[in-house]
């Protein structure tokens, strides 16, 4: 739940946050893998990615957001902090006695009969979770192949393409609901966080329940130097650059810009729509998120 900090300095004044998840006393370094950080850049070098760099050095958390250990009831030991994600992950035990403990040893997931996945909402230590497991409960934590799934029900980390993984519905807070099954095809509609639909194939996996710590959005980090820890850098607004920095530059005195709000390459923003208009995505949107505004508004 949230939290309010007390306050000892102007710096903390107001700042807000949720609980902070126990210290652990024993650290799973198999999981960890060492990250360097893109400081914004793409693969060839050039900044892709504005105003990144600095912050508190990090590990990659090797989280399974496949869940092909299928059939296999795994206990949740306990909840942990992700700085590579905003939503919380849970390390899980598996029993790897009788004929599961090949299938735990060859899965890249697992490492020493544990693993992490994504921690939904309501998922607490000590509750048993499933992947695909014949006659198991739709709770939190469990994850299914959309066809299996009750129409209705709330779901995450959805996959696009069989055994690829979860790519969609991910972050802190979020869910999809499975709207519709059509049987002809063997496609699914899936309602988004954005509201957009779209058709995704029965077979994929995806996870039951909402994204946890919902709160991620509620924080306020209380000063410029928390973002920094956080490898966000400073950003200056265009209309206090030169011209040859950028459109809105230049001016005598102060200045609002002179054009309407653009990139720093002259493209419009504020609304200005950059989808490709024959995307290869396109065929497997049921409904745009635009348009569901739209008739949600009428």
């Amino acid at each position: 739940h949230e939290k309010q900090t007390l306050f000892s300095s102007f710096a903390r004044l107001g700042l807000r946050g949720t609980d902070a998840i126990a210290l652990l006393s024993f650290i799973m370094f198999f999981f960890f893998h060492r990250r360097r950080p893109r400081l914004g850049r793409n693969n060839t070098g050039r900044i892709t990615a504005f105003h990144r760099g600095g912050g508190h050095k990090r590990r990659l958390r090797l989280v399974d957001v496949h869940r092909t250990l299928y059939g296999v009831e795994g206990v949740v030991k306990r909840l942990e902090y992700d700085p590579n994600r905003s939503a919380d992950i849970a390390l899980v035990e598996y029993d790897s006695s009788g004929e599961v403990s090949s299938a735990i040893s060859s899965n890249p997931y697992v490492r020493k009969r544990h693993a992490y996945i994504l921690a939904p909402e309501g998922l607490k230590p000590g509750d048993r979770v499933i992947s695909n497991g014949k006659d198991a409960p739709v709770s939190p934590g469990n994850a299914f192949k959309l066809r299996d799934i009750p129409v209705g029900v709330e779901i995450h980390n959805i996959e696009l393409r069989p055994g690829k993984g979860g790519q969609l519905v991910r972050s802190a807070g979020v869910t999809a609901t499975l709207m519709r099954r059509e049987a002809e095809d063997g496609f699914c509609i899936v309602r988004l966080p954005s509201g957009e639909q779209r058709y995704v194939l029965g077979e994929c996996m995806a996870s039951i329940g909402a994204v946890g710590n919902k709160d991620h959005h509620n924080r306020k980090l209380g000063k410029a130097g928390a973002s920094r820890w956080r490898g966000r850098r400073p950003v200056v607004r265009g209309v206090a650059m030169n011209p040859v920095d950028h459109p809105h530059g230049g001016g005598e005195g102060k200045s609002s810009g002179g054009r309407p709000s653009s990139t720093p390459w002259g493209k419009p923003t504020k609304g200005y729509k950059t989808r490709k208009k024959k995307k290869e995505s396109d065929k497997f949107v049921h409904l745009s998120r635009h348009d569901a505004k739209r008739k949600k508004s009428r």
